[in-house]
């Protein structure tokens, strides 16, 4: 009878810490399925990001640039864009939190100098 209390607090940790974030992770799926069709900006969980052209059963197919178009499967869907997010900015342009490094890709390393 003394150990009815701790069992029970352990199925209720267990229950907030398995539980509740598959539900929620169910409920972010079945909004993400029922949103997904032809037209809308996504993000893919590898950071491409591009416009729906098609859905199928599993599969999407995503132009990423005009007339490049990648085929791969739902589960590879980040998120579903806002239309101000998937606004192309033009080049050099810096978003709010973003900032710009003047050693990006490409940039090698430093000449040397000579003295």
């Amino acid at each position: 009878m003394e150990l009815i209390l701790p069992v029970i607090m352990l199925l209720a940790v267990a229950y907030f810490f398995v539980v509740v974030p598959k539900r929620a992770q169910a409920r972010r799926k079945a909004d993400l399925d029922a949103n997904l069709k032809a037209g809308v900006s996504i993000i893919t969980t590898f950071g491409v990001i591009g416009t729906v052209l098609r859905v199928d059963e599993d599969e999407v197919q995503l132009e990423i640039a005009p007339g490049v178009v990648i085929r791969l499967l739902q589960g590879a869907v980040g998120k579903i864009l806002t239309p101000e997010q998937a606004a192309p900015r033009p080049a050099g342009s810096v978003g709010a939190g973003e900032s710009m490094d003047d050693g990006g890709a490409g940039s090698g390393p430093a000449a040397p100098t000579s003295h």
